[in-house]
Protein backbone atom coordinates (compact mmCIF):
# COMPACT_ATOMS: atom_id res chain seq x y z
CA UNK A 1 0.00 0.00 0.00
CA UNK A 2 2.80 2.44 0.88
CA UNK A 3 5.92 1.99 -1.23
CA UNK A 4 7.67 4.98 0.32
CA UNK A 5 6.98 6.70 3.62
CA UNK A 6 8.50 10.01 4.68
CA UNK A 7 8.83 10.80 8.37
CA UNK A 8 9.70 14.33 9.47
CA UNK A 9 11.79 14.64 12.63
CA UNK A 10 12.86 17.58 14.76
CA UNK A 11 13.98 15.79 17.92
CA UNK A 12 10.75 16.46 19.84
CA UNK A 13 8.68 13.77 21.56
CA UNK A 14 5.86 14.00 18.98
CA UNK A 15 8.36 13.48 16.15
CA UNK A 16 9.87 10.50 17.98
CA UNK A 17 6.40 8.98 18.24
CA UNK A 18 5.92 9.70 14.51
CA UNK A 19 9.18 7.86 13.77
CA UNK A 20 7.97 4.84 15.74
CA UNK A 21 4.67 4.78 13.80
CA UNK A 22 6.50 5.20 10.48
CA UNK A 23 8.82 2.32 11.34
CA UNK A 24 5.94 0.00 12.20
CA UNK A 25 4.19 0.91 8.93
CA UNK A 26 7.40 0.54 6.92
CA UNK A 27 8.00 -2.90 8.35
CA UNK A 28 4.39 -4.00 7.88
CA UNK A 29 4.13 -2.83 4.25
CA UNK A 30 7.75 -3.40 3.24
CA UNK A 31 8.05 0.35 2.56
CA UNK A 32 11.20 2.34 2.04
CA UNK A 33 11.48 4.99 4.75
CA UNK A 34 12.72 8.51 4.10
CA UNK A 35 13.83 10.08 7.40
CA UNK A 36 13.91 13.86 7.05
CA UNK A 37 15.02 16.60 9.38
CA UNK A 38 15.09 20.26 8.41
CA UNK A 39 16.95 23.13 9.98
CA UNK A 40 16.01 26.69 9.24
CA UNK A 41 18.33 29.65 9.40
CA UNK A 42 16.66 32.60 11.03
CA UNK A 43 17.77 36.17 11.34
CA UNK A 44 19.70 36.66 14.55
CA UNK A 45 19.22 39.82 16.57
CA UNK A 46 21.72 42.54 15.82
CA UNK A 47 23.83 43.44 18.83
CA UNK A 48 25.85 46.56 19.53
CA UNK A 49 29.55 45.86 19.13
CA UNK A 50 30.56 49.05 20.91
CA UNK A 51 28.12 51.22 22.79
CA UNK A 52 30.21 54.37 22.19
CA UNK A 53 29.93 54.26 18.40
CA UNK A 54 26.29 53.29 18.22
CA UNK A 55 27.10 50.93 15.34
CA UNK A 56 25.25 47.64 15.32
CA UNK A 57 26.72 44.42 14.06
CA UNK A 58 26.78 40.67 14.51
CA UNK A 59 30.06 38.91 15.10
CA UNK A 60 30.33 36.59 12.08
CA UNK A 61 32.13 33.93 14.11
CA UNK A 62 29.36 33.85 16.72
CA UNK A 63 26.78 33.63 13.94
CA UNK A 64 28.51 30.71 12.21
CA UNK A 65 29.12 28.89 15.50
CA UNK A 66 25.42 29.22 16.33
CA UNK A 67 24.30 27.84 12.95
CA UNK A 68 26.86 25.04 13.11
CA UNK A 69 25.38 24.00 16.46
CA UNK A 70 21.85 24.00 15.01
CA UNK A 71 22.98 21.89 12.05
CA UNK A 72 24.89 19.53 14.38
CA UNK A 73 21.75 19.09 16.49
CA UNK A 74 19.79 17.97 13.42
CA UNK A 75 22.58 15.64 12.35
CA UNK A 76 22.40 14.03 15.80
CA UNK A 77 18.60 13.67 15.39
CA UNK A 78 19.21 11.75 12.15
CA UNK A 79 21.96 9.63 13.71
CA UNK A 80 19.71 8.66 16.59
CA UNK A 81 16.93 7.70 14.16
CA UNK A 82 19.35 5.64 12.06
CA UNK A 83 20.54 3.80 15.17
CA UNK A 84 16.93 2.95 16.06
CA UNK A 85 16.25 1.60 12.57
CA UNK A 86 19.42 -0.50 12.55
CA UNK A 87 18.84 -1.95 16.02
CA UNK A 88 15.06 -2.47 16.11
CA UNK A 89 14.01 -2.61 12.43
CA UNK A 90 16.97 -4.07 10.51
CA UNK A 91 14.80 -5.09 7.55
CA UNK A 92 13.52 -1.57 6.88
CA UNK A 93 15.30 0.12 4.00
CA UNK A 94 15.77 3.81 4.67
CA UNK A 95 17.40 7.03 3.52
CA UNK A 96 18.31 9.83 5.93
CA UNK A 97 17.95 13.37 4.58
CA UNK A 98 19.16 16.62 6.13
CA UNK A 99 17.63 19.70 4.52
CA UNK A 100 17.93 23.43 5.10
CA UNK A 101 14.97 25.74 4.65
CA UNK A 102 11.48 26.29 5.92
CA UNK A 103 10.43 22.92 7.38
CA UNK A 104 6.94 22.77 5.84
CA UNK A 105 8.30 23.65 2.38
CA UNK A 106 11.12 21.11 2.63
CA UNK A 107 8.79 18.36 3.83
CA UNK A 108 6.49 18.89 0.84
CA UNK A 109 9.41 19.27 -1.57
CA UNK A 110 11.07 16.08 -0.32
CA UNK A 111 7.76 14.20 -0.49
CA UNK A 112 7.40 15.22 -4.15
CA UNK A 113 11.02 14.56 -5.14
CA UNK A 114 11.06 11.12 -3.49
CA UNK A 115 7.52 10.34 -4.71
CA UNK A 116 6.40 9.22 -1.27
CA UNK A 117 3.03 7.65 -0.67
CA UNK A 118 2.62 8.85 2.92
CA UNK A 119 4.01 11.59 5.16
CA UNK A 120 4.16 10.86 8.88
CA UNK A 121 4.80 13.64 11.38
CA UNK A 122 4.08 14.72 14.93
CA UNK A 123 1.23 17.07 15.74
CA UNK A 124 3.63 19.66 17.09
CA UNK A 125 7.33 19.99 17.56
CA UNK A 126 10.13 22.12 18.85
CA UNK A 127 8.66 25.37 17.54
CA UNK A 128 7.50 28.02 19.97
CA UNK A 129 3.83 28.97 19.84
CA UNK A 130 1.73 26.31 18.13
CA UNK A 131 -1.75 26.28 16.68
CA UNK A 132 -4.81 25.18 18.62
CA UNK A 133 -4.80 21.64 17.28
CA UNK A 134 -1.69 21.22 15.14
CA UNK A 135 1.75 22.75 15.32
CA UNK A 136 2.47 25.44 12.76
CA UNK A 137 4.67 23.16 10.62
CA UNK A 138 2.24 20.24 10.59
CA UNK A 139 -0.64 22.61 9.83
CA UNK A 140 1.30 24.16 6.94
CA UNK A 141 2.09 20.70 5.52
CA UNK A 142 -1.56 19.62 5.82
CA UNK A 143 -2.67 22.84 4.10
CA UNK A 144 -0.14 22.77 1.25
CA UNK A 145 0.98 19.22 0.51
CA UNK A 146 -0.98 16.91 -1.78
CA UNK A 147 0.34 13.60 -0.37
CA UNK A 148 -1.56 11.62 2.28
CA UNK A 149 -0.47 12.69 5.77
CA UNK A 150 -0.58 10.85 9.09
CA UNK A 151 -0.38 13.18 12.08
CA UNK A 152 0.75 11.40 15.23
CA UNK A 153 -0.31 12.90 18.56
Amino acid sequence: MYGKILVALDGSQPSTRALNHALVLSEKFGSELIILTVFQRRVLPVVAEEADTGELSVDAEVYETYWDSIKDYHIRVLEKAKELVKSDYPNVMYEAVLAEGRPSNEICRTARSHEVDLIVMGNNGRGGITGWVLGSTSKAVVDSCTRPILIVK
